[in-house]
């Protein structure tokens, strides 16, 4: 087989992997899709092999994992066995070890949430007079022996560092591995702090503090009165100073000469009646937002005056009846994830429809979603609109939403006499979605969830993108258009967003924006240290 030469910017971080494990520290490539990470890394991997080393594991998406089989044939000359950790579980990592002792190199694939499961059961347990379901030890597992090489794939994974699974590779697997490497395209597009967790599983205490709070405290701006938010970021030029110690960051216009691309947006008006519906729950959300405020500052105050006083004395009894009176009438605290709830139901209005509150609940307590309401078709009029202009070329449309996906398939099967094949959640297997993408290359539109578009799924086929909504994740945002606009790719590209005039819409869009600008700036000040 003729192997295509390395591209230098390839060369380039190879150098700087080897040079860093000699030194016996761990790495971070940032790369784009399309740089050839890939094969940058199985060269670094055979290099270790070549060195001695025999034991290897591979973290990444399941619908990813694959593609590692693939780009060892394609790359490299070392023999080596694969073990599929998803399938074989503890027999596996033993099948491992005993290969690795009688001197046969082993790559062992594992996706994220089944790694830390492995050799792990669940049973009840009895605390505190409760039944609860705990995991205990069964079997052997992945922390069980010495690994020479660990490689977490898409590692913003483990970015949210209170997370078992983020917990599991930084404090087990971490100090049980030799050579140790992060890859992702989008480390910190959503927000720098996202890089702690994969540069402390990667280096340790090397470049950031080893413990996640005083990192925190040292990049970013909390936000006064909602728990847990950020409305800034600050000494970032000390952030990126300490990141390209031990960071690789490739951008796809290194090494690629890519065609452009073109963003446009199609802004829509919501009917008097979803406009209303919109209007009453956003005033209801503000309303509820400042009463809470209000309880917490209060509850806070109390809370406060309570510590300080004995617990059998008169004022402190009486302190705490009025702090269970506030609880009962509201939350006392802001959460990020309680904002973001009431967001979503706002999107659902500018997408035409809405969930009602649950009223009824499943035989195990969790809240039965009620059918949606349809209330307008203003976006959707937008969309078919476009597809009928595309006479038939393939079209892209992205959705958040199952009941999107329901309203543009009913429409796409009544104006164009076809059932739209639609990529979500219940497609399952790496062979099922390069099937169902390959045929959805020859229909005028293919319907996905951005969730699951996001990962291992190539989609060069199209020259336009239709965005029929959008969510705060910018890595799934950026990710889904590095699905599109990578290495291969010859035709020029269109991104289309429609979005509803005056409400949620333009904000996430602004806000997403805003992250990848942050995320330009980052790279920017990296590059001028090396410039």
């Amino acid at each position: 087989m003729i192997r295509l030469p390395m591209w230098d910017k390839q060369k380039e971080s190879l150098r700087t992997l080897k040079r860093r494990s000699r030194e016996g520290k761990g790495n971070c490539l940032f790369a784009e899709m399309g740089t050839g990470k890939s094969r940058t890394v199985v060269h670094w991997i055979e290099w270790l092999f070549g060195k001695g080393c025999k034991l290897c594991y591979i973290v990444g998406p399941l619908s990813a994992l694959h593609v590692w089989v693939a780009e060892w044939d394609l790359w490299a000359t070392y023999p080596v066995a694969f073990i599929d950790l998803h399938e074989t579980g503890s027999a596996g990592i033993r099948e491992a070890r005993r290969l690795a002792k009688g001197g046969y190199p082993v790559i062992c694939l594992v996706n994220y949430e089944a790694a830390w499961q492995i050799g792990m059961q669940r049973v009840k347990r009895m605390r505190h007079g409760e039944e609860v379901t705990v995991l205990e030890k069964a079997d052997t597992t992945l922390s069980d022996i010495r690994w020479d090489i660990g490689i977490l794939d898409e590692s913003t994974t483990i970015k949210t560092p209170g997370s078992k699974v983020s917990k599991f590779f930084r404090r087990k697997m971490a100090p049980r591995t030799t050579h140790r490497l992060v890859m992702t395209g989008s480390a910190y597009t959503k927000r720098p702090l996202d890089v702690w967790a994969q540069v402390n599983f990667a280096c340790g205490a090397e470049v950031f503090p080893p413990i996640y709070a005083p990192f925190r405290a040292m990049y970013a701006i909390p936000h006064p009165t909602i728990r847990g938010a950020i409305v800034g970021y600050q000494n970032l030029d000390d952030f990126v100073s300490r990141l390209s110690k031990c960071a690789i960051l490739l951008k796809k216009s290194d090494v690629l000469d890519l065609p452009p691309v073109v963003h446009e947006t199609r802004q829509v008006t919501l009917s008097s009646k979803s406009r209303r519906i919109y209007d009453e729950l956003k005033d209801e959300m503000v309303a509820e937002l400042k009463a809470t405020e209000v309880r917490s500052a209060e509850y806070k105050a109390l809370k406060a005056q309570f510590e300080k006083l004995d617990e059998e004395d008169p004022e402190a009894q009486a302190i705490a009846e009025r702090m269970e009176e506030l609880k009962a009438e509201g939350p006392v605290t802001i959460t990020a994830e309680h904002v973001f709830t009431r967001i979503q139901k706002l999107g659902q209005i500018c997408s035409g429809f809405i969930y009602p509150d649950p009223t009824e609940v499943d035989e195990r307590g969790r809240p039965i979603r009620p059918e949606a309401i349809r209330l307008g078709t203003e976006k959707l009029s937008v969309l078919m609109e476009v597809l009928e202009n595309r006479a038939g070329e393939p079209t892209i449309i992205v959705t958040q939403m199952d009941e999107e996906e329901k309203i543009i398939s009913e429409a796409v099967k009544k104006h164009f006499k076809f059932t739209p094949k639609i990529l979500n959640g219940s497609v399952t297997g790496a062979e099922a979605r390069h099937n169902m993408i390959a045929a959805a290359a020859k229909d005028p539109c293919f319907i996905v969830k951005q969730s699951v578009g996001a990962r291992g799924v190539d989609m060069r086929w199209a020259d336009m993108i239709i965005f029929f909504s959008h969510n705060y994740n910018t890595e799934f945002y950026e990710q889904m258009l590095a699905r599109n606009h990578r290495g291969g790719q010859t035709k020029p590209i269109t991104y289309l967003h429609i979005l509803a005039r005056d409400t949620v819409d333009m904000k996430i869009m602004r806000a997403l924006e805003r992250d990848l600008n942050l995320a330009r700036s980052i790279e920017h000040d990296w590059r001028e240290l090396f410039t």
